[in-house]
């Protein structure tokens, strides 16, 4: 009996010792897990917070490349490079260190690019945004934001000023901003197109005035061509006409049309205010020779006027509607139809892109019947889609914003 029991005592002694040591060595491991743990995420934060600082650096200074080299952060280390990624885009990496624990945070960035928007405006004028009215893109405007009734904004939605309500705030007018909206948010437009420019210098295409040039793209990747009416037409692959896409007329105007395979961007240059000179007259429908609303498609195109994009008044664009398949940027003038307060009812504006402009343009104009019904009376009524492939890409040096945008982050 007594030895009976002195093995059941030793039995249970070495089970209370054997538990003893399981539970010490999962003290001992939850210790290190928590350890590990609380030093993994500081090294984290010590990451993310070199890389804000990096992001907060090139918002102050665009051209911004020195990094940072084993700085200190909240009992950590981090070591941040600036390095070029490809066309306009740059990479931040940040690599940190705390209690022996390393991260890594990589970013990618390009130029903001305008083309981004599929709405913005420098002066909105007494123009409202009504019932039945929809942006489908991200929109901006440095003026008031003014809106009657219920109209639709797709994604975010900015504004330098205010909201100006035509009867009242909500639920008098009540906008719908899907995507929100923040007001006190300053885009302002470049002070001129000198990048542009330059670009097409750079292995572009330069045309100087007065002379109008005239770009007729074609479907097969060539590019018609010709400076001045009378003179005859010449024909060159878009990829040794422009290799980096940028055409470029100076100090005189831009007729365009066709159908174009692959990416450039056209711009117009003058000096602001002579309405003679930087304007893009649209005389024909513009496609992309790979429909992306049909499938994949890299084909891009950037209209860029130092002042107005006008639908040329003539007999290809006369009762018809117009197709314009681009992101079209005014800088110091608006998108517009010619001759459109005395020009004939036309029909529909078919774009898929995006409108930049300074000053809001008008396309035609209407009246009230009878019975206090809208209809159209001169020029052209509106439909207007954004291109979303326009949120990360951009056609060929299209004029940014200054600011840097993130494409990709990883860590």
């Amino acid at each position: 009996m007594g030895k009976a029991a002195l093995i059941m005592v030793m039995g249970f002694s070495t089970a209370l010792l054997m538990i003893g040591s399981n539970i010490s060595k999962i003290s001992n491991r939850a210790m290190d897990n928590y350890v590990h743990y609380y030093n993994s995420s500081m090294a984290h934060n010590v990451a993310a917070a070199g890389t804000n600082m990096a992001a907060r650096a090139l918002w102050e200074n665009f051209a911004w490349q020195a990094g940072f080299d084993n700085k200190k952060f909240a009992g950590g280390t981090f070591n941040t490079t600036v390095t070029t990624a490809g066309t306009n885009q740059i990479r931040l990496t940040t690599i940190s260190t705390f209690q022996g624990e390393t991260a890594t945070i990589s970013v990618l960035l390009q130029p903001s690019s305008f083309s981004r928007f599929g709405y913005y405006s420098n002066i909105e004028g007494n123009i409202w945004w009504i019932t039945g009215d929809t942006v489908w893109g991200p929109m901006h405007t440095q003026d008031n934001l003014r809106v009657s009734g219920e109209p639709v904004f797709m994604q975010r939605t900015t504004s330098l000023k205010s909201i100006i309500y035509d009867h009242g705030p909500p639920p008098r007018d009540n906008p719908k901003f899907l995507g929100g909206y923040e007001t006190g948010v300053n885009v302002s437009l470049p002070s001129d197109l000198t990048p542009l420019l330059t670009a097409a210098n750079n292995g572009g295409k330069v045309f100087n005035g007065p002379d109008s040039v005239y770009i007729e793209f074609q479907s097969n990747g060539n590019v018609k061509w010709k400076q001045g009416a009378a003179s005859p037409w010449s024909v060159d692959p878009l990829s040794t006409f422009a290799p980096n896409g940028v055409i470029y007329a100076n100090g005189t105007n831009v007729h365009v049309s066709g159908t174009i395979s692959g990416r450039a961007t056209l711009g117009a240059g003058g000096t602001t205010g002579n309405n003679k000179r930087g304007n893009i007259f649209i005389d024909d429908d513009i496609f992309y020779a790979h429909d992306p609303g049909a499938g994949s498609s890299t084909d891009l195109l950037g209209l860029v006027a130092e002042n107005n994009i006008l639908i040329s008044d003539n007999s290809a664009n006369n009762n018809n509607d117009v197709t314009i398949q681009a992101s079209c940027f005014s800088r110091s003038g608006g998108f517009t139809a010619e001759d459109y307060g005395s020009r004939g009812v036309e029909g529909r504006i078919k774009l898929l892109g995006g409108i930049q402009q300074n000053k809001r343009g008008a396309v035609g104009t209407f009246d009230t019947d009878r019975h206090g019904d809208p209809y159209l009376k001169n020029g052209y009524l509106k439909n207007y889609l954004y291109d979303s492939r326009l949120m990360y890409d951009a056609p060929p040096f299209f004029p940014t914003t200054g600011n840097y945008e993130i494409i990709s982050w990883f860590e």
